[in-house]
């Protein structure tokens, strides 16, 4: 089918056609190596207004380095059923705000086109207003460890994290 200049332009005004890319976040871990990688919103925006809108920052600047002081400690913990990671951060190094009490990203389209390679799903969530941040990435057959579809839980009511002291747990 052969489009004129002006029905080309017709379509495009009724909306039938759609062109804009979409940014595709990867996101990864690896207690072996201490590598994470998390979303993050813009700086100076609430989480929960910006889902969708988030980018990732990993330990490995791969797409992008985090703060060396991002980290006030972090731990991870691995089973049969998810491997996880979570810790204390320094919210103001990547312009967090403070009064954030915090949101959640996840492989769900309504928090973007994420990915978590590996991993059929991973749940994320940053606590700016406490300082935590917990993210776990959850096996095929394994998808309901992730508990999705509680982000206003937090940490420990989603995830069941309770240790918060920076000892560090057993080795994996």
């Amino acid at each position: 089918m052969r489009f004129t200049p002006f029905s080309a332009l017709f379509i495009r005004a009724l909306g039938l056609i759609h062109v804009e890319a979409e940014i595709v976040n990867i996101v990864r871990i690896d207690p072996k190596t201490d590598l994470v990688c998390l979303i993050l919103p813009p700086p100076g925006m609430l989480i929960g207004d910006t889902e969708q809108d988030g980018h990732v920052q990993c330990t490995d600047s791969n797409p992008q380095l985090l703060p060396s002081d991002f980290f006030i400690w972090k731990k991870f913990q691995s089973n049969g059923n998810y491997v996880q990671a979570w810790g204390m951060m320094n919210d103001e190094s990547v312009g967090l705000r403070s009064d954030d009490g915090g949101g959640q990203y996840d492989t769900h389209r309504d928090s973007g086109i994420n990915e978590a390679p590996g991993y059929a799903v991973f749940v994320e969530l940053l606590e700016p207003d406490s300082g935590r941040w917990c993210i776990r990435f959850c096996p095929k057959g394994n998808e309901h460890y992730c508990n999705m579809g509680k982000s206003t839980y937090g940490c420990e009511g989603a995830l069941g994290i309770a240790d918060w002291s920076s000892a560090s747990p057993p080795a994996i």
